[in-house]
């Protein structure tokens, strides 16, 4: 009489072929989503540093004492311009600044305006 034995001790060649390419998609997927999020972190630091500097300009231009001004000024792959002029109610603050950004360096603008009260 014989005996059989019906253990399956091993893999097929299909069974690893298939494992192979979902471990592949998996690592591939997370390549991509890390590139991306790499893309987006140096995006936003970007921007905020241009929000930084418009801010300052803003906060330097009302410690002023509502003096008339204007500039440019171009540091750092990032350009700004601005302006102080007299209104009615003290002085009418405003600054742009543009700047580059993403894989195809498309340009953003980002326009800030206030107003100072002069006694």
């Amino acid at each position: 009489m014989r005996l059989r034995l019906s253990l399956r001790s091993a893999f097929t060649l299909v069974e690893l072929l298939v494992a192979c390419l979902v471990l592949g998609t998996g690592v591939l997927a997370l390549a991509s989503t890390s590139v991306a999020v790499a893309r987006l972190a140096g995006d936003a630091a970007r921007e905020g540093e241009a929000a930084e500097r418009g801010q300052a300009r803003m906060e330097a231009m009302r410690a002023s004492a509502c003096a008339t001004a204007s500039g440019s000024a171009i540091a750092g792959g990032i350009s700004e311009w601005w302006s102080a002029s007299p209104s009615p109610v003290g002085a009418a603050l405003s600054d742009s600044v543009r700047y580059a950004e993403g894989a195809h360096h498309s340009v953003r603008s980002s326009a800030l305006a206030s107003a100072a009260w002069c006694p």
